[in-house]
């Protein structure tokens, strides 16, 4: 078979189940790769992050033309209106699950072919659901919504920033030295618990301090790198209370200590400032969220709460975020934000759909002095994997070690 036995006839079934046929010129599909490229003054080559891709797009120039023609154009144009997804049979490419995008245009004409339409529109592949459902790993959902946030945080880091004199690009420096030394300090102790995340959290600070200068005029890698610093110490293996109280209390200190946006005026300088805080400020939301998805839940009540952690985290960041932008009269292209949002959505998500094959809580009041050994051996039927346990969750500490006194209140799980 020749490669003109296999064009099909072309069609297109609206939402509303109408199809029509259509004539058509040369065609031709695109796909792109969601890829961004990282260059770092301490190491050859590129770093590539690869995102998957895109939908495919059909470009078509439709003919219509005969006696008819003006009546089947005008058809092909209401159906194109109809909302919702249609279904294009291309005539080389396929059949595909498609919405037609953007402009689409009509010529008549009339002096040299009076009987003849030429329409041209843009079918654009969609995958019908904004957030699918066929996800089979919902941890490994999370992480790709992350890494989606750190694309296009660096990118609109890039964008945004004003850098076209020295002294903007040397208070820019100072400002950014200052929140990764708040960074280091914060994180450190979470990131030594861990040999290998020690390591990297460590080479990331040494590579970033090592090269700022050519960093600061390469803001793209600059905020990449800052994103990669930022969540690396939520992979350690310490508690998830530790790891959540250290990046809140590092986004609170960026909110809490910022200069109050109804004074700061619209000097590119002030608004360098914000947007390098709002990097360092989002992206401790992700540090967040990374842990809870690197973290062995054992209670309900413990997933419930870093739930509620990570969403608490977003509202603030998002409410100093908002007043900020009107105040600077600043344009967010919401990409960025887009995705943290995704991100923390998916990760509670997450944790209320383990919660229910965890742990609930339950409390009783002891009636009489007891031994740990003993409680823990009613409560739980063994004593070895769940002593430390019941001390942790209850707090204990000196002589209640020794003896629990009667009308302690004891909270156990089951």
């Amino acid at each position: 078979m020749a490669w003109n036995d296999r064009i099909r006839e072309a069609a297109y079934t609206s939402p509303g189940g109408i199809r029509l046929t259509f004539d058509f010129e040369n065609v031709s599909e695109v796909v792109e790769k969601k890829t961004t490229g990282f260059e770092f003054p301490d190491a050859d080559g590129t770093f590539v992050q690869d995102l998957g891709h895109s939908g495919r797009r059909y470009p078509l120039r439709v003919v219509f033309w005969g006696d008819d023609y003006d009546l089947e154009a005008e058809a092909f144009i209401a159906v194109m209106l109809e909302r919702g997804t249609g279904k294009l049979e291309h005539p080389i490419y396929g059949t595909k699950d498609v919405v037609p995008f953007g402009r689409i245009t009509r010529r008549d004409d009339l002096k040299t072919a009076a009987n003849q339409a030429i329409l041209e529109v843009t079918f654009w592949e969609t995958i019908g659901l904004l957030y699918p459902a066929t996800q089979t790993d919902p941890a490994s959902a999370v992480l790709s919504a992350v890494d989606e946030y750190n694309a296009a945080t660096s990118q609109f880091f890039a964008d945004i920033l004003g850098l076209d004199t020295a002294i903007e690009r040397v208070t820019l420096k100072n400002e950014y030295l200052r929140l990764l030394g708040a960074a280091q300090e914060g994180l450190q102790g979470i990131a030594d618990v861990q040999n290998d995340v020690r390591t990297q959290f460590n080479a990331i600070v040494d590579s970033v301090n090592q090269g700022i200068d050519i960093l600061i005029a390469d803001p793209l890698t600059l905020a990449f790198q800052t994103t990669q610093l930022i969540q690396a110490p939520a992979r350690a293996l310490t508690s998830i209370e530790a790891r959540l109280d250290a990046y809140g209390n590092l986004a609170q200190s960026i909110i809490v200590g910022a200069d109050d946006p109804e004074t700061q005026g619209l000097d590119s300088r002030n608004s360098n400032k914000f947007h390098n805080g709002d990097l360092y400020a989002s992206t401790y939301v992700t540090g967040s969220v990374v842990s809870v998805v690197n973290n062995q839940f054992i209670t309900k009540t413990e997933a419930l709460g870093a739930a509620e952690s990570i969403l608490d985290q977003l509202t603030i960041v998002t409410d100093w975020r908002d007043l900020n932008f009107e105040s600077l009269l600043g344009i967010d292209t919401g990409e960025a934000y887009q995705q943290l949002q995704e991100a923390v959505a998916l990760a509670a998500g997450f944790l209320v759909e383990i919660s229910f094959s965890l742990k609930q809580e339950r409390s009783i009041v002891l009636d009489r002095p007891r031994t740990i050994i003993d409680l823990v051996a009613e409560l739980y039927g063994s004593v070895d994997d769940q002593l430390d346990f019941l001390i942790n969750t209850n707090n204990l500490s000196g002589s209640e070690i020794l003896e629990l006194p009667a009308g302690r209140e004891i909270v156990y799980y089951v």
